[in-house]
């Protein structure tokens, strides 16, 4: 089996690059199935869905020791001009692909984010940013997938678990909805008297269902990959504390029950939620990254 060497900046990249395709996703569903009812969700998501993608591009650059490597992965260089002779894409390659998808999402997401803006004083720049997010949308689903195909696709015993790619995209999914949710809770600290954290209570029954789903995912998860050492370390001797109490603990469970209640909230207690449920997200691939480069 071959050994890995990836830290924190690797998880922080998977936890970033399926952060931001979440986000940029529920801002664009919201925008085709509510338009002006969900407009402040739609662009708070617009805000802030390419940022932490380009942050996970960056630190995964940092963690090559080499940045040229990264463009290397895109552009195919001539020895002979020392030029750039074309472009470089290999088909089967997860590496090439993964850093093409991040590519063109932080690209299209930062797009999305101008026209998102001029869609306030102008009219086609609504429906241009209508026609951006159902173009962008597959791209960001296939960012989501690939966080967990780039560990599953390895020959590691506890990564190569076909489950492993829903658990991040379900993952995804909740910390995406908590991020917009932080964001609208802080503008409504700011500004008390504003409608901006009504949007609020809805992402929070929104995700408590999601919550459901990944908690089922994570159960199945691990149920498939009990056999391995690295599995049994992780939710027990090395890594059980933080995966009971503070991933599925803190960082589902509790805002579930938090979130499940029905009626308005302070913007602090949704802060709280959304906080919990974002350091779970990152914690939940830290754990899984790190366990699988366990020696047992």
């Amino acid at each position: 089996m071959q050994h890995y060497n990836w830290g924190i900046p690797v998880a922080l990249d998977l936890f970033a690059a399926g952060l931001g395709a979440a986000i940029f996703m529920v801002a664009v569903v919201a925008d085709l199935a509510g338009g002006r009812k969900y407009r402040r969700i739609n662009t708070a998501g617009a805000l802030i869905a390419p940022w932490p993608v380009l942050l996970g591009v960056l630190l995964l650059v940092a963690d090559l020791g080499k940045p040229w490597r990264f463009w290397e992965m895109l552009l195919k260089r001539s020895h002979e001009t020392l030029g750039i002779e074309s472009l470089m894409f290999k088909i089967g390659s997860t590496m090439s692909s993964g850093t093409w998808l991040l590519t063109i999402f932080v690209l299209g997401s930062l797009l999305y984010l101008v026209i998102a803006l001029l869609a306030y004083p102008f009219k086609w720049a609504a429906t241009l940013k209508k026609v951006l997010g159902v173009i962008g949308l597959p791209f960001a689903l296939l960012v989501t997938i690939y966080t967990g195909i780039l560990i599953s696709a390895t020959d590691n015993v506890l990564w190569n678990n076909w489950l492993l790619p829903l658990v991040f995209v379900s993952s995804a999914f909740v910390t995406g909805i908590a991020a917009i949710a932080f964001t609208l809770a802080v503008l409504q600290v700011l500004k008390p008297k504003s409608k901006i954290g009504s949007d609020v209570p809805r992402l929070e029954i929104m995700n408590s269902r999601l919550i459901v789903i990944q908690l089922l995912m994570v159960i199945i998860f691990i149920l498939i990959g009990i056999g391995s050492p690295q599995m049994r370390a992780m939710i027990g001797t090395a890594f059980g504390l933080l995966w009971w109490i503070g991933i599925i603990g803190l960082g589902l469970v509790l805002p579930f029950i938090i979130s499940f209640r029905s009626g308005a909230k302070s913007p602090q207690i949704s802060l709280f939620i959304s906080t919990l449920i974002l350091l779970g997200g990152f914690f939940l691939r830290y754990a899984i990254l790190i366990s699988g480069q366990i020696h047992i």
